[in-house]
């Protein structure tokens, strides 16, 4: 061991320099602390949020206008297109005209359900947050 003020050698263990007389620096390594509390990397701090099923929004859809969309979430949605499907069967059965405005939106609806909860699904895999 050198002695870090005059650079002679001191032998091993010893607390002063024979040389100068200075303080020899002590041989003792320092190790890190441990750590306590750390998060696993890669871990999420969140329950997943789970996927909806596209063929279960479909068939909501289909037994009646705007369940599909409550199914995925949507509620404002779902209602006011349970409101316009009602409104439009009324005015289809008043004029005797309009049966078939019913049975397109119907059937729009219906897509509009199929298409949204793979969107729904989309999104949540990617960001993991529902999208609405």
């Amino acid at each position: 061991m050198f002695c870090p003020n005059c650079g002679k050698d001191s032998p091993p263990g010893a607390k002063f320099c024979e040389s100068c007389g200075n303080a020899m620096p002590s041989d003792q390594t320092y190790q890190a602390p441990p750590a306590y509390g750390s998060q696993p990397f890669g871990q999420p701090m969140y329950a997943p949020i789970p996927l909806k099923n596209a063929g279960i929004a479909a068939v909501l859809a289909f037994l009646w206008a705007g369940l599909g969309h409550i199914y995925l979430g949507q509620i404002g949605k779902g209602i006011m297109f349970m409101l316009v499907y009602i409104i439009l069967w009324v005015i289809g059965f008043l004029t005797f005209f309009g049966l078939i405005l019913p049975f397109i939106f119907w059937i729009w609806q219906l897509y509009d359900a199929y298409t949204k909860a793979n969107e729904y699904n989309a999104s949540v895999q990617q960001t993991g947050r529902a999208p609405w």
